[in-house]
């Protein structure tokens, strides 16, 4: 889905492959605060290989003698990875009493309770270093793009995985979600990812839109403002104080994850909606009659510490990188190399 859509620093000229193995595919993820040290969650940061998320969750349900539903998580991690990601066990009464089970499937690296249960998005950032394989060529275009990504950030695109492993997710809500029957029939987890695959879809195109149009490195008049860093959104004129903040990466422009809600975009910004929008009336349709709520999502975020090694004689490129919660490191990748699995 990622090849129709635009790029801000044009198309990746390079192609390698990746998850050759799961070493060479590792993401930490970063809480951004420490537990508080009391309370009736234990905090577990987790590394795993070899297992999703959810089978995570299940083996240590199993492990500490729980339901699936007493642990939390911020971010689902790859299964063909080596991965570090933190957890909530819901565990009253046994702070002062506790005893870590025997495990076998994963490694306790830290431990600490919490008076929160997490919640999805709950971390600030992941942290990735990456070997891309069997690289077909490094060009002076592909170290241009690289320089770019690095001073003016990546567009914010959702990744392939929100759209499944065929890419069939988009069609498939739509085909299930027109029909009353199949849509009650459908568990939790299946009509969460399906709306978010319709919102992600709307969104991508909207910003791709953006990019097309020139409306990436600057914003429009009408555009709500995110501050970087949090969720925080607002509304102002353009002015030199809102250009240079532009710029600094203090803020930038958000497009909607479209739902039920009022919109607070006018003017430029509203009609590029629009327009996309006018384009896609099934989804907007689902997506009403299933009262999916209005949010908002910045179209660029920095990448922090982008450090990219070419490996001439491995014929690797090192990949390490620092992303905000909810950006994908696919899409990183897709702004200067075309990347496909390990066959």
């Amino acid at each position: 889905m990622s090849s129709a859509l635009a790029y801000p620093y044009g198309t990746a000229l390079v192609s390698g492959t990746i998850k050759a193995q799961p070493a060479d595919f590792k993401v930490v993820e970063n809480l951004g605060f420490e537990p508080s040290g009391e309370g009736e969650h234990l905090f577990l940061l987790v590394k795993k290989s070899g297992l999703s998320s959810h089978e995570l969750i299940d083996a240590l349900a199993r492990d500490f003698k729980l339901k699936p539903r007493d642990i939390g998580y911020s971010g689902l991690k790859d299964k063909q990875a080596v991965t570090q990601q933190w957890l909530s066990l819901h565990m009253p009464g046994q702070m002062h009493q506790f005893e870590m089970p025997e495990i076998n499937d994963y490694t306790v690296l830290q431990q600490g309770w919490h008076h929160r249960k997490l919640k999805p998005g709950t971390h600030r950032t992941n942290s990735f270093e990456v070997i891309i394989r069997n690289l077909e060529g490094f060009t002076e275009e592909t170290a241009r793009q690289i320089d770019s990504v690095k001073s003016t950030g990546m567009a914010n695109y959702f990744g392939q995985q929100r759209f499944g492993e065929r890419l069939d997710n988009v069609s498939r809500a739509i085909q299930i979600f027109s029909n009353p029957r199949k849509t009650r029939k459908l568990s939790r987890n299946k009509r969460s990812l399906y709306l978010s695959a319709l919102r992600s879809h709307l969104f991508n195109q909207i910003l791709s839109s953006r990019i097309e149009f020139g409306y990436w490195q600057q914003p429009v008049e009408g555009d709500v403002f995110m501050l970087s860093g949090s969720q925080s959104i607002f509304q102002e004129a353009l002015n030199d104080d809102i250009q240079s903040r532009y710029q600094s990466f203090d803020l930038s422009s958000s497009a909607s994850l479209f739902g039920e809600g009022n919109s607070k975009l006018t003017d430029q910004a509203s009609a590029i909606e629009s327009r996309i929008l006018s384009e896609h009336p099934e989804i907007v349709e689902c997506l009403l009659r299933l009262k999916a709520k209005l949010q908002m999502r910045p179209i660029r975020v920095a990448v922090e510490g982008l450090d990219v090694k070419y490996q001439e004689k491995e014929n690797t490129l090192l990949i390490k990188a620092t992303l905000p919660s909810g950006s994908y490191f696919t899409t990183l990748l897709d702004h200067f190399i075309y990347t496909q699995k390990a066959s």
